[in-house]
Order: structure tokens, then C-alpha cells, then sequence
């Protein structure tokens, strides 16, 4: 993707934040995997831009949990450990469980007309996209459907969290979803909380959505039992 001053246009982002989405991008899409070395030349080459705006882009991550800088080997794609998955997923689920319970009030009480129908869309497309073996399709309407209830929770700070949780765990997130039983579990309980916010029952929407990343976090410990065992 080539960026040049041409492109950016007048009242975006510095040449320099507009490299850092780009990279940023390229993480969160897997273009560029755990634990891989960022090349600056070719970094550079590829956007069209200069070494150093690519530096400076790359340090601005730095805070942003993709990537770590060590000190005389450069920039790499942060390897998360199993501590962090497991700090991530509990964040994820609480702050999760609260927006869905918070979405069914509003669904109940009007605030939210349109989100049943949207997230039933959603789901109908996502298992069009489970029946095809489209994974890409698939995962990105997972975030979509997310997404929505976060939105739903019209909880601006929630949200703002949320989003460099999710960020940061699209680093293995992908794994636990990359199995087909493990993506028609997923559709199941993606059901079972739109039954709940549908209802504008708020207990059993929080319930649900707890269970969703409990069951996630679940998926993701047994692929990497799986491979352990596969190579051992």
C-alpha cells in the first residue's frame, strides 16, 4: 500500500499516524505474526515512505500492547503469554457481559430500535459464511456482532477499553475460532444472547455473554492443549 503527503489529504492524520493504522492494520489482520521482526526498509518500500516515518510510527505503537521494542534487535509483533490471554479474556468478558445487559434494557425500552433485526442479520450471514468455510468472512462478522452490542451499551469509556482489549487479542484470538465445531459453538451462543437482548432480559443476556468469552477462553486452552500434545 503506497502512502505519499499526496494521498493523506488535507485534515487527516500525519503521514506518520496514517503509517502507524497501516501497521497496525496489518497486526491485527495477521499480515504480520506474533513474534515477527519489523522491517523498516521494506515497511518503507511497501507504503512509499520514508524509514524514519516508519520509526516513528513503530514507536508510537510501542504503548499499544501489538509491539515490543528490544533494545539493540529492533521492533517484533508482541508475543502474548499465557498470563496475558488469560487477564485479557477476563477483561474482555467483563466489560463484554456488561454492555449486553445493558443493551437488552435499551433494546427493551426503545433506545435501541434496529439492533435486534441487525444482529439477527449478522447472524444469518455468519452461518452462510460457517456453511461456506469462509473464515475471513466469518471472523469479521464476529467483531461486527461485538461490536454492535458494545455500541448498544452507549458507554463511550467501556467501548474505549474494549477496543485496545480486542486489538490486543486478535494477536492468537483468530486460533480459537479457527476450528469449525468450535465456530458453530460460537453461532450457538452468539443465539442464545440475541434471545436474551430480544427478550430485554438483562440478567440473562449479562449471563450469556459471560458464558460467550468463558467458552472462547475455554476454545483457545484447548487448541493449545492440542498442539502440545501434537508435539510432544
Amino acid at each position: 500500500m503506497k502512502m505519499n503527503a499526496k494521498t493523506i489529504g488535507a485534515g487527516r492524520a500525519t503521514l506518520a499516524g496514517e503509517v502507524r493504522s497501516e501497521i497496525e492494520r496489518m497486526i491485527v489482520d495477521g499480515d504480520l505474526l506474533s513474534g515477527e521482526k519489523l522491517n523498516e526498509l521494506a515497511l518503507s518500500n511497501a507504503m512509499g515512505v520514508s524509514r524514519g516515518t516508519v520509526r516513528e510510527a513503530i514507536r508510537s505503537l510501542a504503548d499499544s500492547g501489538l509491539i515490543d521494542l528490544i533494545a539493540n534487535r529492533g521492533a517484533f509483533v508482541h508475543q502474548t503469554t499465557l498470563t496475558e490471554v488469560r487477564n485479557l479474556y477476563d477483561l474482555r468478558r467483563a466489560i463484554f457481559a456488561m454492555a449486553c445487559g445493558t443493551a437488552a434494557l435499551r433494546a427493551a425500552d426503545g433506545s435501541e430500535q434496529g439492533l435486534v433485526a441487525a444482529l439477527k442479520d449478522n447472524l444469518e450471514h455468519m452461518r452462510g459464511a460457517h456453511a461456506q468455510r469462509d473464515m475471513k468472512s466469518y471472523y469479521a462478522l464476529n467483531i461486527e456482532f461485538h461490536d454492535m452490542l458494545i455500541d448498544a451499551a452507549n458507554n463511550a469509556k467501556a467501548k474505549s477499553v474494549y477496543t485496545n482489549l480486542v486489538k490486543e487479542m486478535h494477536l492468537f484470538r483468530r486460533r480459537g475460532l479457527s476450528i469449525a465445531t468450535n465456530i458453530a459453538r460460537s453461532i450457538e451462543e452468539h443465539e442464545t444472547i440475541v434471545a436474551a437482548v430480544a427478550a430485554g432480559d438483562e440478567a440473562a443476556a449479562t449471563r450469556a455473554a459471560n458464558e460467550h468469552i468463558k467458552s472462547g477462553f475455554a476454545r483457545y486452552m484447548n487448541i493449545l492443549e492440542n498442539e502440545a500434545e501434537g508435539t510432544a
